[in-house]
Parts: C-alpha cells; sequence; structure tokens
C-alpha cells in the first residue's frame, strides 16, 4: 500500500494546483504517484479524491456553476465515460495514452505559437467527446475536454467552478459503475479517507491563488498548464 504521508503530500499539491486551473489534479497526482506506487491502487484512491476536490470547489464557490455549460459537458462525455469504463482491461495500452498527451502537447504548442487559428467547432465537440472516453479509461479526460470547451466559459471562475461540477459527478458515476461491476473501494476509504480532508484544505488554499491571476493571464496559464500535463503523461506513463 501506498506510503501515507507521501501519498498524502503528493495529492495536497496536485490538487492545490488543479483549484488554481480548473484541472490537472488526477493527472498530476497520477503521474508523480506512480513513480512510487502501483499504478491500479492509485486509480481508486484518485477518483476519491477527486470527488473530494470537487466538493471543496463547489462549496466554496458554487454561485460561479454555470449549469448550463455543465449540462451540455455532462451530454458529451458520460456515453464515453462509461464505455471506457467498461472497456479498460481490453484496450489499456502504454502507446495509446502516449499518443493523447503528444495531442496535448501540440495543441498547447499550436494555441502558444499561433494563438489566431481558428479551430472548428466540429473538431472542438470530438474533442469533449474523447475527454469522456478517456476519462473512463484512464481517469485524465478533464484537459481534452477543456481544450473543446474553454472557449465558452465567461470568466475564470465559471470555468473552475463548472469544470468542478464535470469532476464531482463524472467521479461520482464511475464510482457507481465500478461498484455495480463488482468492485470495493473499501481497503482504499479506510485507509486514506484522511486525504480527503487535508486535500479539501488544500483546494481552498489554491483559489487564494487563482483569485489573484487576471483573466487574460489565466488564459495564458490554461495553455501552458496543458503542455505541462502532456509532457508529465509522456513521461511518466
Amino acid at each position: 500500500m501506498p506510503s501515507f504521508p507521501i501519498i498524502a503530500t503528493i495529492a495536497c499539491v496536485a490538487y492545490g494546483i488543479e483549484s488554481i486551473f480548473g484541472f490537472g489534479g488526477t493527472i498530476i497526482f497520477l503521474g508523480l504517484s506512480g513513480l512510487f506506487f502501483d499504478f491500479n491502487s492509485l486509480l481508486k484512491l484518485a477518483m476519491i479524491v477527486g470527488l473530494s476536490s470537487g466538493l471543496a470547489v463547489l462549496i466554496q464557490s458554487y454561485k460561479y456553476l454555470s449549469w448550463r455549460h455543465l449540462v451540455k459537458i455532462l451530454a458529451y462525455t458520460i456515453p464515453g465515460a462509461l464505455v471506457g469504463t467498461l472497456l479498460i482491461s481490453s484496450i489499456t495500452s502504454e502507446w495509446l495514452i502516449k499518443f493523447f498527451a503528444l495531442l496535448l502537447i501540440v495543441y498547447a504548442c499550436f494555441n502558444l505559437f499561433l494563438p489566431n487559428l481558428l479551430i472548428p467547432e466540429i473538431l472542438k465537440k470530438a474533442l469533449v467527446i474523447l475527454g469522456g472516453f478517456i476519462q473512463g479509461v484512464y481517469t485524465i479526460g478533464g484537459p481534452f475536454v477543456l481544450m473543446g470547451y474553454k472557449d465558452h466559459f465567461s470568466s475564470k471562475q465559471e470555468l473552475r467552478s463548472t469544470m468542478a461540477g464535470y469532476f464531482f459527478i463524472i467521479n461520482s458515476l464511475r464510482v457507481i459503475f465500478y461498484i455495480l461491476l463488482g468492485g470495493s473501494y473499501l481497503e482504499i476509504v479506510s485507509t486514506y479517507y484522511p486525504i480527503a480532508f487535508m486535500v479539501m484544505i488544500s483546494v481552498w488554499l489554491g483559489y487564494l491563488v487563482h483569485r489573484k491571476i487576471s483573466e487574460l493571464l489565466f488564459k495564458k496559464l490554461i495553455i501552458i498548464a496543458i503542455l505541462f500535463i502532456g509532457i508529465i503523461i509522456l513521461v511518466t506513463k
């Protein structure tokens, strides 16, 4: 079983960063923790701490959540997430996840060096749908959802709160689906439940940083974060 102090520290740092940018906590958590511990155990733990992170954001900033955008995102992603959860054992591939990481890196580079390039709306929708599928298989679909949908949000607070709502609902559905398929979280929860509360505190502290970032700088940092996360996946998976 993973060492509690190490896993707690990584989780607090990862989801504190997610609180600032609105996504990326699970990828950072899995990427760094995966260097030390069994990946299958970490996937279960990531769902639990991901739920606590989303709940913390919603408690703090629920008034910024856009139900209209949330419903659209869920409609695009839930089918793929459920299919992906069913197919975990049959399609999990090191090369496939590296390919997805390269997509993140290419997208980020285009946005950094060709910021005026217009991406067709149909491609944006395809990225959101793909994000749902990747969320089901690898639990890391957030950046793809954000790539396809970030331009619809009116502010950084709306993005942060709505994505938190998305992660909370999609992870809740994955937990329920996993249990219905015969899985169990009892051992993980009984051992690591204090981390959930530690992560919530980290999220609330991260919001203090989030508030200090201007809208223009936030948009640029989102792209840099996507690039950084793509590199993490490419290097650690």
